[in-house]
């Protein structure tokens, strides 16, 4: 490692980065080889390069307004290493357009760095960061830094990755093996971050991926098409399934039950307009009037709690229910969803 190092050149860049990675290209790089780049850097992170491109994998989910320092140096840098939290070096070449491009998928890039055509030594430094994966924001702050200087033969330094307090570093994942027909045929492919890491799937696999975490795991079939069958698997999966294997006797009497409690805790159980509809369902008798005509049952209730109708032309009645668990989006655990192809 060399001590009189120049630096020549220094340009700072902002990237809108997002599914958790980056890629560095001076001009050789294929676009359709970053897939395969991708799942070289899960296998053996946290980068991946084959000499024309380095593709760089980030804790952070995304960073909307990255900042990117790139320096070019006459010699290997200074070494600062204990400066940063993540480190990668690889090689690269820039060819004879002298531009150094830095883009994230979708298809978002940083403004062209200049640098002189030539071969590349590369170490791209992070630091700032928050935890894996989702960062809570857009902008969590992290920044970051590439130098380049002349490949002069010698050895890449080891990597280094986050080690995220109370949580580690993430383990890396093989690359899964393709037969030589799959990598023939044009497949659309998603890429998928949760809080176990980042992975691929075809695209024809994402209905049923966005089920299993809608359900927090696979769908119950039979209550399948009820409503909030879903939301009940996951607050208690293991009554969801017993409510699925009932019988229709059962869940007769598991309804009455549940109506009952559901006015007990509403305060209107001893009413006595509905305490002899909850006897009624009880003894399993017909329900008696308002509760022969549902709409006319809320409509009393409604009048009882909030007045007369003519009353309340010009009243906004809101109603705010909190619970526990609520209805969560199903990329709140699959996060990140970016289209690849292969």
């Amino acid at each position: 490692m060399t001590n009189g190092a120049n630096r020549i050149a220094e340009h700072t860049v902002q990237l809108m980065m997002d599914y958790g990675q980056f890629c560095i290209d001076g001009g050789f790089g294929d676009p359709d080889c970053e897939l395969d780049l991708l799942d070289q850097a899960w296998a053996q992170r946290p980068c991946a390069g084959d000499g024309t491109a380095l593709l760089v994998l980030s804790p952070h989910q995304n960073n909307f307004e990255m900042s990117i320092t790139v320096q070019v140096w006459d010699d290997r840098p200074p070494n600062d290493r204990d400066d940063w939290q993540q480190i990668c070096e690889g090689r690269l070449g820039v060819d004879s357009d002298g531009t150094l491009s830095i883009s994230s998928p979708p298809s978002t890039w940083a403004d062209p760095c200049p640098v002189p055509p030539g071969d590349y030594l590369i170490e791209v430094s992070g630091r700032g960061f928050v935890s894996y994966g989702w960062p809570g924001t857009t902008t969590p702050g992290d920044i970051w830094r590439i130098r380049l200087w002349p490949d002069d033969g010698g050895d890449l330094l080891p990597h280094r990755q986050w080690d995220m307090p109370g949580h580690g570093i993430p383990e890396n994942v093989p690359i899964s093996e393709r037969t030589a027909a799959e990598d023939f045929v044009d497949e659309d492919w998603v890429l998928l971050m949760d809080s176990t890491g980042s992975r691929r799937i075809r695209a024809t696999d994402l209905e049923a991926e966005m089920a299993r975490t809608e359900w927090g795991g696979e769908p119950i079939p039979k209550p399948s098409d009820q409503f909030s069958a879903a939301e009940l698997a996951r607050f208690d999966r293991p009554l969801a399934e017993a409510i699925a294997a009932m019988d229709e006797p059962t869940l007769r009497r598991l309804a009455q039950r549940c109506a009952v409690k559901a006015c007990e805790l509403a305060g209107i159980a001893e009413r006595p307009w509905v305490a002899p509809a909850l006897t009624a369902l009880n003894e399993g008798r017909p329900l008696p009037a308002p509760f022969d005509d549902m709409e006319t049952a809320f409509g009393r209730l409604d009048e009882e709690e909030f007045g007369p109708a003519e009353d309340r032309s010009r009243q906004l009645v809101a109603s705010l229910g909190v619970s526990r668990r609520s209805r969560t989006n199903p990329f709140d655990k699959v996060r990140c969803i970016a289209p690849t192809s292969h």
